[in-house]
């Protein structure tokens, strides 16, 4: 293994890794979007003047962003996989791999820690009350 592979190797790694975290990211925000959308609609066929009710706006905005984050790291993620496999001779066979492998661990556990925290938001702003009205409230006042 020459010096060459293993920049390759640590590089690819890195933003692979946070490639793929924010691409499941962004499948379970859709996820957690389609649930909320799903229960609010059932709430409101169940009673339209109950209390507690989320916006679709809010929902709708929110499943967007999440559905174009998705896209645009899904296909970086797939660009820089062709770019390295064809340019560079890359494979994730061997000590290349388990190099690859051991970075791209390293770093997804390094993030984790911030995409849990994402999807905490998220499932709060999906499904509690009011709670995206104000995030967005004290957003605004911090300008």
């Amino acid at each position: 293994m020459n010096l060459d592979t293993i920049i390759i190797a640590f590089t690819w790694g890195t933003l692979s890794s946070y490639l793929i975290l924010r691409t499941l990211d962004s499948g379970l925000a859709i996820i957690l979007c389609l649930h909320g959308l799903l229960m609010t609609r059932w709430k409101r066929l169940d009673n339209k003047a109950k209390p507690g009710q989320i916006r679709y706006g809010i929902l709708l905005r929110l499943l967007l962003r999440a559905v174009l984050y998705g896209i645009l790291f899904g296909y970086l993620l797939e660009i820089g996989d062709n770019l390295i496999q064809r340019k560079f001779h890359f494979n994730y066979q061997g000590s290349d791999g388990l190099l690859w492998g051991g970075v791209a661990s390293i770093t997804a556990i390094f993030f984790l820690r911030a995409s849990w925290r994402r999807m905490k938001v998220i499932w709060k702003m999906t499904h509690e009350f009011d709670y995206a009205d104000k995030r967005q409230r004290t957003f605004l006042l911090k300008k």
